[in-house]
């Protein structure tokens, strides 16, 4: 065997092992390799020999190097699609440095020809290869006939592939598409899409709408015309799919009507029916609820607030009553009043006018403070987790709130607003659950739970329910967890005054003096002073235990539910209020108001 005849013998070998590697990932394709490796010659289809080889007797034998593209159809001919038909383009990248398929190579298509004809579009102009070297996109042949293409197919370290596609002619009608929808809130930017009758309504989902299209209109709301399309071909299916906007800009309503038929020559009208789309509130969310109490609290608690604010607003007056209701006991109440009409006033008068004008310092600062105690928590915020979970149907749903906080304000010792450091956030303080529960008088709040309907697509419609709450208890817990604190350091009543009064000191100045056997020691006078205190003190104290009676909130609500990307799951809840009253001691206070707010909570 001479050598020449050897390299030819090797060139055959070759060709047709690069025919089969090529064949391998094609299935039923025929296969006609175009193209060729950067810096070498093309192996062309069929060739018994190796580019470069020269003859069969003789020439050297050359191995291709770098990548090849083949076109996985017959690209002897031109790709041949009707009007709005649709083609996939596949291709294999070979990759010959590394003996087989290129892996996830950017494989690049265009039209490069014939586009400023046509309306034909690619599905996208880039794609991978996979682990065979294919990657394909779809040819779509548009509405527009008698029209040759050239697709144009490139990739890195490869000689760019060209290959045709002629777009026929057909018979033509129109499709005229008319929109009904009758919801109760109005829509805006309707969507129109026209898709291949491969596609039926129940495939098609309205957070995500088919992207493969023959055609698309927006008509800017119902009764603004409607969508026609024209020169479709003859004996295909096509489907309409339509999407709508709230007033706000996010998926509001859908529709679909699949089936549609073109007539050769006419215009078939049809009517699309949109429909209302449900928005789904399940979930968590950070709630806050601000509550306003004023004048809202019924019965005896009712009457023991009132008269701790007279104890702050009118000491003078708190102590002639007091002093009333103890004669009243003994001499009856008739009587009593008959005395007291006669001088209560003016001693009350006397008396406010010494303790607000002429008292120790302290005792001014208790009664300024002490005047806040009830505004302080006639605006409640309260703070929850809430959970939503529907109730049998879509527009049905049950709330639970676990109540983990409360914000009370409080701006004693903030600047006011235009002085130096003024800081709208002071004031300001959160009180978590814990907080609660490390306090003489906790506060018996351990969750809330609702029902609610979905009303007008994005209205939740809260049912009357029950939020038990112990207000006195509350503010008890503001006096002693706040004011008193704020003024003493202390947490409560009796031991604020007594650090006011200083009995210690007192019990130095005057404790051993007398006349002979007759005499006080520091400590008598310590302790008498510490028990005329208490003594003072325990009326008040008193009526404060008094304050710890069981009560709750009746309320109903509403809220507004907002999707903010359009995937018709709630993300917030906004504009919410509430209208209730207090139940205490088997009676029902005045109504109040208050307003809520949540956010759902982002996925772990």
């Amino acid at each position: 065997m001479t050598r020449g005849t050897s390299g030819g013998q090797a060139a055959r070998w070759l060709s047709a092992l690069a025919i089969a590697a090529a064949l391998a990932g094609c299935g039923d394709d025929r296969v006609v390799a175009r193209g060729g490796g950067v810096g070498s010659d093309t192996l062309a289809p069929g060739s018994d020999t190796l580019p470069g080889s020269g003859d069969d007797t003789g020439g050297t034998t050359v191995t291709p190097t770098g990548r090849e593209i083949i076109v996985l159809h017959d690209t002897s001919r031109d790709l041949q699609l009707g009007v709005t038909d649709s083609a996939t383009i596949r291709v294999k990248v070979i990759d010959y440095a590394a003996g087989g398929p290129a892996e996830s190579a950017g494989v690049k298509f265009a039209i490069a020809t014939g586009g400023d004809l046509g309306d034909a579009s690619l599905s996208s102009l880039q794609a991978y290869t996979d682990a065979s070297g294919v990657a394909s996109v779809t040819l779509r042949a548009g509405a527009v006939a008698n029209v040759r293409y050239e697709i144009e197919v490139s990739s890195a370290q490869a000689a760019s592939v060209r290959f045709g596609a002629f777009v026929a002619d057909a018979p033509r009608g129109d499709i005229r598409v008319a929109l009904a929808y009758e919801g109760p809130i109005a829509v805006r930017n309707v969507h129109m899409r026209l898709v291949d009758g491969a596609y039926t309504c129940g495939q098609l989902n309205a957070v995500n709408p088919p992207t493969d299209v023959v055609g698309e209109k927006t008509l800017l709301g119902v009764g603004a015309g409607d969508a026609l399309w024209t020169n479709l071909p003859v004996g295909k299916r096509f489907t309409v799919f339509a999407t709508a906007e709230s007033q706000r800009g996010t998926l509001a309503a859908a529709g679909c009507l699949d089936g549609i038929v073109v007539v050769e020559g006419q215009e078939n009208k049809v009517t699309l029916t949109m429909y209302l789309l449900t928005l789904n509130p399940t979930g968590t969310y950070d709630s806050d609820s601000v509550f306003d109490f004023t004048g809202a609290i019924p019965g005896a608690l009712g009457d023991l607030v009132d008269s701790i604010s007279l104890l702050f607003s009118s000491p003078g007056h708190f102590l002639i009553d007091q002093v009333k209701k103890l004669a009243a006991a003994y001499v009856g109440e008739w009587i009593t009043n008959a005395v007291f009409g006669l001088f209560e006033d003016a001693v009350a008068d006397v008396i406010d006018d010494w303790m607000f004008n002429h008292s120790p310092s302290w005792i001014q600062s208790i009664l300024t403070v002490g005047q806040d105690l009830t505004q302080v928590v006639n605006r409640l915020e309260m703070l929850a987790e809430l959970r939503i979970s529907k109730l049998g149907s879509d527009y049905r749903v049950q709330g639970v709130l676990f109540w983990n906080g409360i914000v009370l304000r409080w701006r004693y010792g903030c600047p006011a607003e235009g002085q130096p450091g003024y800081d709208p956030a002071c004031g300001r303080y959160v009180f978590s659950l814990a907080d609660f529960q490390n306090t003489e008088f906790p506060m018996d709040i351990v969750e809330g739970s609702f029902t609610a309907s979905l009303q007008d697509f994005d209205q939740l419609d809260i049912d009357n329910h029950t939020i038990k709450i112990n207000y006195g208890k509350l503010i008890i817990f503001v006096l002693n967890e706040m004011v008193l604190p704020a003024l003493s350091g202390e947490h409560n009543l009796v031991d604020a005054v007594l650090s006011f009064v200083n009995c210690h000191a007192i019990g130095q100045a005057i404790g051993g003096w007398g006349i002979g056997p007759v005499s006080i020691s520091e400590e008598q006078v310590e302790n008498f002073c510490t028990s005329a205190v208490t003594t003072i003190v325990s009326p008040v104290t008193f009526i404060l235990g008094g304050l710890a009676i069981d009560s709750q909130l009746r309320l109903s609500g509403h809220a507004t539910i907002r999707d903010d990307d359009s995937d018709l799951k709630v993300d917030r809840i906004e504009d919410g209020d509430f209208l209730g009253h207090f139940e205490s001691d088997g009676q029902e206070g005045n109504p109040f108001t208050g307003t809520w707010e949540a956010v759902k909570k982002l996925a772990p």
